[in-house]
């Protein structure tokens, strides 16, 4: 039995135990109460705010060379002083739905008020593979689906009885209800509609729901509503369920893993599952189709999957549930290509470009430089300015960061289409950090300044006081290198630009290389500073050791200084919410520590995984669920040294499963089954005749095109 369903004996009893359903765009959570149903609705665009560009601070541009003068003399309290108030954003910036940054919020809720439940057996299921939750209960059933071809959310109760109300509530809202249907419209301030009707299709209620804004349109919300309704009611119930159920088996039946113990606990409710993950193998499963069905739920329609996902209970969420590009949203995204969901990226690629284009304004008024640049986190609109405070608001690499994400679709696909689409974008960030890097007067080499580690912060060697304002970061360094270095692949696979090209190689000479710091550790900054936190959530100077890949098995001494750093974390408290312990998933992977890996994976699923399955920072953040998705992916397949790797990182727990469809750099689709940990059967194809290298067994197999190792078992 595969695990592809999550199951509960119980209704929700808070939202944090609710059924997650969605298209990309739409999206409901499913409590599952027989008398009165709660289903609490979300539209991808339902954003408070508006376009702004006036956060961009000129001001920043006047103090530039003091701060940097500052920071080259030690003088670092002072220079933080500086920043402080200088290099941030003008006005409120992010986290204030009143803002023109504004928030993602929910678009209400609908109740379904029913005959009590007479207090026999229940359950409530979300199956994976099919984007359909059921409810059942004596007496009565109820199946919830949202179709992305109609853009319609269904709520069917099934031979459904004549006395069922609907109502709906949101704050702020206009709502009207006539026999059969609800709308509601309003402001965010853009215009919002939701609108709910509800007929008779056999024995069964039928209930269609769908909503809309005025984000990035003229045409009025409510009429939008109004044509998808009337097209979705015209095709009838089971078109649109049909329509739902096609589209997760085609995503989620590209790939799947098989690991032991599958399917033998799935009689147990998947929240008691949370509490035995380690003696439960089939649970890592389905973690792995849970993460996949997350993504195709909340990232195929404008906007990428956001801070979480698209479910959105408040008005006012934390970090205004935005797009934080200083990991959260890489993060979200870093199974797309190994799991063979391309297409899932196309909002986050589309965000991309609107923050190259507004940041073409930030980095002209704030730094007087080039190109575009991003900072610590935007919004629909393409927010690019500095936060509130340096010690995140003023790293300048995160829009950067963005770009290895078109580096993979590249890697993966080998289509150099994707090159020539983006390649200004590419340009224009290397353009930005060719103005901005200075040489630092102490070691020579060139430096971002005034910089941050991501939301991290040292104490001062002259004063002791906390600050977070340097010269050079390892992150900042290790993403430029790798934006210079694509961008020359670039230039060159497009046989174009050739001087810029030099330019960048040149530059790539002078900037700062990694260095093991005195606990053997990789130096998070170019100094050795004591940290203020050593077991800080954020591990920027391990960019290199994932999601990159200038860390590997080839530079042995920073492989080893890597280990050192991820154990001084964890030994001082480090991955203790949901993302960071996602992230070392990953970093263990990538050292080829299986058993490491599995034990983060298990620790993210005990401590850090609502019952729902969703991720908890605490609160709900959906990158961990993301990033757990990943590590369980780079355990299995790695493909970013040089070639193939099967079961690079497999886990003692692990020792018999398969997995399919997973894909490597290349365009190659791997399969694999091993028992005993050794594969005894793998297919590697390619679409041409692509020489690559496998790594098998220990063993290292040179190939072209596709490779073959037995015969799959008969079902």
């Amino acid at each position: 039995m595969k695990e592809n369903k999550l199951w509960y004996s119980a209704p929700a009893a808070v939202w944090e135990e609710a059924l997650p359903l969605g298209n990309g765009r739409l999206g409901m959570m499913v409590f599952g109460s027989p008398g009165e149903e709660r289903i609490q609705l979300n539209e991808e665009t339902f954003w408070s705010g508006w376009e702004f560009p006036g956060y961009d601070n000129p001001e920043t541009f006047e103090h530039l060379d003091e701060m940097r003068r500052l920071i080259f003399e030690g003088k670092y309290s002072e220079a933080q002083a500086l920043c402080d108030r200088y290099l941030v954003c003008r006005g409120k910036g992010h986290a204030d739905e009143n803002s023109a940054f504004g928030s993602y919020q929910t678009a209400g809720d609908l109740y379904l008020t029913v005959p009590e439940w007479d207090g026999g057996a229940y359950r409530r299921e979300l199956r994976l593979d099919e984007g359909i939750a059921t409810v059942e209960y004596a007496g009565g059933r109820r199946e919830f689906f949202v179709s992305p071809t109609y853009n319609t959310a269904v709520v069917r109760i099934i031979d459904a009885p004549e006395n069922v109300c609907l109502r709906y509530e949101r704050e702020r809202t206009t709502i009207l209800q006539d026999p059969g249907e609800i709308s509601a419209t309003g402001f965010l301030p853009t215009a919002f509609a939701v609108l709910i009707r509800s007929r008779r299709e056999g024995g069964d209620l039928c209930v269609y729901i769908t909503a809309a804004t005025g984000y990035e349109t003229d045409g009025d919300p409510a009429q939008t509503c109004a044509r998808t309704l009337d097209a979705a009611m015209a095709a009838g119930c089971e078109a649109v369920r049909e329509d739902a159920r096609r589209y997760f088996r085609d995503l989620l039946g590209r790939a799947e893993i098989t690991l032991p113990g599958s399917g033998e606990k799935a009689d147990v409710p998947t929240d008691r599952r949370l509490a035995g993950a380690e003696n439960d193998p089939g649970l890592a499963e389905l973690y792995f189709n849970f993460g996949r069905y997350l993504l195709a739920a909340s990232s195929r329609g404008r906007l990428p999957a956001n801070l979480q996902g698209i479910w959105c209970k408040d008005y006012n969420p934390p970090w205004s549930a935005d797009y934080h590009i200083n990991i959260n949203i890489q993060m979200n995204y870093w199974f797309a290509e190994t799991c063979n969901l391309p297409e899932l990226t196309a909002p986050f690629f589309a965000l991309i470009r609107r923050i190259a284009k507004a940041g073409e304004h930030t980095a002209r008024t704030m730094y007087h430089c080039p190109g575009w640049v991003a900072h610590f986190t935007t919004n629909p609109w393409g927010y690019t300015a500095p936060g509130m405070n340096p010690v995140y608001g003023a790293f300048a690499a995160a829009g950067a960061w963005c770009l290895r994400h078109i580096k993979e679709r590249w890697l993966f696909s080998g289509d150099d289409r994707i090159l020539r689409e983006y390649y200004p974008e590419i340009r224009g960030a290397s353009e930005f950090f060719l103005a901005y890097l200075v040489t630092d007067p102490g070691s020579g080499y060139l430096v971002t300044a005034p910089a941050s580690s991501p939301e991290n912060s040292f104490i001062s060697p002259t004063d002791g006081k906390r600050v977070n304002v340097c010269a050079g970061p390892t992150m900042d360094t290790s993403i430029i290198r790798e934006l210079f270095e694509f961008n020359i692949e670039a230039a060159d696979a497009l046989g174009e630009d050739a001087e810029f090209a030099q330019t960048l190689r040149e530059t790539l000479e002078r900037l700062t290389p990694l260095r093991i710091g005195k606990y053997g550790q990789i130096m998070e900054w170019p100094e050795e500073f004591e940290e203020a936190e050593p077991g800080h959530r954020h591990m920027s100077q391990l960019y290199g050791l994932y999601p990159a890949a200038q860390i590997r098995r080839s530079t042995p001494e920073l492989f080893a200084a890597a280990r050192k750093t991820i154990e001084r974390r964890l030994a001082h408290g480090g991955g203790h919410t949901g993302w960071s312990r996602a992230w070392i998933i990953n970093f263990f992977a990538r050292l080829a520590d299986g058993n490491a890996a599995h034990e983060n994976l298990i620790a993210l699923l005990k401590n850090c995984t609502l019952p729902n399955l969703f991720d908890t920072h605490p609160p709900f953040q959906i990158d961990g669920n993301f990033g757990g998705t990943a590590g369980v992916v780079e355990m299995l397949l790695q493909s970013h040294d040089g070639c193939i790797d099967l079961l690079p990182a497999l886990p003692d727990a692990w020792k018999d499963g398969a997995f399919d469809g997973l894909m490597a750099r290349g365009g190659f689709r791997v399969s694999a089954e091993w028992k005993d940990g050794v594969v005894v059967r793998c297919s590697v194809r390619g679409q041409k005749n692509t020489p690559f290298r496998l790594r098998l067994n220990g063993e290292i197999i040179d190939a072209a095109g596709s490779y073959e190792l037995g015969a799959k078992e008969d079902a």
